[in-house]
């Protein structure tokens, strides 16, 4: 009896060690889940704070956009939000924005998720269509001794004046799409698409550069718009000698006409600002120039539907030798083709994402390009003028851009 006694005691002191174990695992347990759920939660409400900061920073930047699009853009423009809720969430955004004129916009937006707050700091600049020497949704042509180079237009129009570097290349991951041929130097980056592998995309058969990578985020190609002028809707003809567009000339200096069309030596002469929105053709024939007068402040500015012909020694003669006083802008459908002489130097911008452009140069180049496929047909100095990057809100594509951020 007293050995049943004893190990009766035995099992119930065993009894209620495996109890008060598995209680103390249980309670472990309870706490381990608790703290991993709270874990779960401060996470999930973590990313709530920062997508909506992100959302607060993308509301605020499309704003401003937007008015700079439609041309109602004033410095007193400075989005404000205050705890403005996230759809199917129960997140919110805060957002506060400072402006100067020699700083530009600095955005702070604070994004509250349950317990959790996310604050991103991001400055904006403004950015023009001609960010870059050239860009092309596709492909890009280089022929044998083609040097490209930065200049300065504002201080000179030597190369060795200005420590900046030109940057080249395409949105395109296909292969052989940047094509160097021998003895080309580019004097800066070339660029490919997202994810491209620069050893495929570029073919190069023997060129100097400097950096090559693939882009972090696609190229804009902003959508850019003919202006909203009136007629005459007749072409602009020259059939012999010379005629003149600008005040008090042949042809008024701003409206909407049929086509250009230059027979063989004829001259068009540009005075004063111009704007012209072309909805057909542009014909040069062999010899003829669009000459841009210096000292009347003289400009032009093309909105070309249709497609542009040149004939040999014909060309663009920008006096005033600013390639921003020139720019054609191609606002045809997709497969548009401007072919471009240059019977001298030629000083100029063409922005035309949609379109084929083949510049046959007779000269050096000044200024810069975008275009759907690019193709430089006989070599020549080119110089992409940085003071392109110089834009104002009123200047055609300008957009706001993150240019630096941090996260708190």
């Amino acid at each position: 009896m007293k050995s049943n006694t004893e190990n009766s005691g035995s099992v119930l002191i065993l009894v209620m060690v495996v109890v008060l174990v598995a209680m103390a695992l249980g309670t472990g347990m309870v706490t381990l889940g608790t703290q991993s759920r709270l874990a779960a939660i401060r996470q999930a409400d973590d990313i709530g704070a920062r997508s909506a900061a992100d959302a607060g920073l993308e509301l605020a930047v499309r704003q401003i956009n937007n008015a700079v699009e439609n041309r109602t853009w004033m410095p007193l423009l400075r989005p404000h939000y205050e705890h403005v809720p996230i759809e199917g969430s129960e997140a919110t955004f805060s957002v506060d924005t400072s402006y100067s004129a020699s700083d530009g916009y600095l955005l702070q937006s604070t994004g509250t998720c349950g317990s959790r707050q996310r604050t991103v700091q991001s400055a904006l600049r403004l950015r023009g269509l001609f960010e870059d020497a050239v860009l092309c949704r596709d492909s890009l042509s280089l022929k044998s001794g083609t040097v490209i180079q930065c200049i300065d237009s504002r201080i000179s129009m030597n190369p060795t004046d200005t420590n900046e570097k030109v940057v080249i290349g395409t949105n395109s991951v296909e292969d052989s799409m940047v094509m160097l041929n021998n003895k080309v130097i580019v004097d800066g980056d070339i660029v490919v698409g997202v994810g491209g592998n620069v050893n495929t995309v570029i073919k190069d058969q023997g060129a100097t550069t400097g950096d090559r990578y693939s882009l972090p985020r696609d190229v804009d190609f902003p959508p850019v718009d003919p202006p909203k002028l009136f007629g005459p809707d007749s072409k602009i003809e020259v059939k012999n000698g010379a005629k003149t567009i600008g005040l008090g000339g042949d042809y008024l200096p701003i409206g909407r006409f049929a086509g250009i069309s230059l027979k063989q030596g004829t001259q068009l002469r540009v005075v004063g600002p111009c704007v012209l929105y072309v909805t057909g053709d542009v014909n040069m024939g062999q010899d003829s120039e669009i000459y841009l007068e210096p000292g009347h402040n003289s400009s032009l500015k093309i909105y070309l539907d249709g497609n542009w012909a040149s004939d040999n020694n014909s060309g663009i003669n920008n006096g005033t030798q600013v390639p921003s006083m020139f720019t054609l802008y191609g606002t045809g459908d997709a497969g548009q083709v401007i072919d471009l002489k240059a019977k001298s130097d030629f000083y100029g911008t063409i922005y035309a994402p949609n379109a084929n452009v083949t510049v046959f140069s007779g000269g050096d180049l000044y200024g810069a390009f975008a275009a759907k496929n690019f193709e430089l047909k006989n070599p020549a100095n080119f110089y992409y003028d940085v003071a392109l990057r110089d834009v104002s809100v009123h200047d055609e594509g300008s957009q706001f851009v993150v240019s630096r951020w941090n996260e708190n």
